[in-house]
């Protein structure tokens, strides 16, 4: 019996000793857990009493920005299209309310994303064109003369050929010489607008008769800066449907 009793005792001791690590691992978990939760929640109160300020000279950069990206796509959709959306309005200067400057803002970005669709549209009818043309939807151009005169530099570019799809803009290069890497060069924007018309560097210089086989116009245009000239003709003529 007392043999019994002491194996008993034993048995109960044993079983203390293997539970109290389990418990004390428990007991360590759940302090961690309190410990994280709380670092989180500390983490958060932080981030929400961080308040980031935009100076209004930042906001002014922005407006810039947007303003710049609206410019463009106004002149693209004008030049290609004939006509563009209205651009909008903005009087605000770094001394206006930062409120207003940011509203100009969403108003240029609005701006900028109708554009963008606008422009997306026009290059899937120019595809479209491309693939399926009808008489006049095609001309071929040669540039057989243009005179740069830009930086105190005077150049006659070499003569140029290629050809457009009606709505396509694109820009040429040109040189006084075939030479890859030539100092003396100067940049030529032509567009074969949708309502037939030729333009070159943003101005109109002659509108295409899509019954009319071939024909010619000169040009006198300013460079992209506006610090020079470029003096040219343009003979174009429209090639038959495919």
């Amino acid at each position: 019996m007392p043999l019994f009793r002491s194996g008993l005792l034993l048995a109960t001791l044993f079983l203390s000793a293997c539970s109290m690590p389990i418990f004390q691992e428990s007991q360590s978990t759940t302090t961690e857990k309190s410990i994280s939760n709380d670092t989180i929640a500390e983490q958060k109160i932080q981030a929400e009493d961080t308040v980031v300020v935009i100076s209004n000279d930042q906001l002014i950069e922005q407006l810039d920005a947007q303003k710049k990206l609206a410019t463009n796509n106004f002149s693209e959709l004008k030049n290609r299209v004939g006509s563009a959306p209205d651009m909008p309005k903005s009087w605000v200067a770094k001394e206006s309310n930062s409120k207003d400057i940011r509203s100009d803002i969403q108003q240029f970005r609005t701006y900028v994303s109708k554009t963008n669709t606008g422009l997306a549209v026009l290059n899937e009818r120019v595809d479209d064109r491309q693939k399926l043309a009808v008489k006049g939807d095609l001309i071929q151009i040669f540039l057989s003369d243009a005179t740069i005169t830009h930086n105190n530099v005077t150049f006659k570019a070499q003569p140029l050929v290629g050809q457009w799809v009606r709505g396509e803009s694109r820009v040429i290069r040109l040189k006084d010489n075939i030479l890859f890497e030539n100092p003396k060069s100067e940049d030529l924007h032509i567009t074969f607008s949708e309502t037939y018309q030729l333009v070159v560097n943003n101005r109109i210089i002659a509108t295409v008769n899509p019954h009319k086989e071939k024909n010619s116009a000169s040009f006198n245009v300013t460079t992209f800066d506006d610090a020079g000239s470029i003096v040219g003709k343009l003979d174009y003529r429209v090639i038959g449907s495919k």
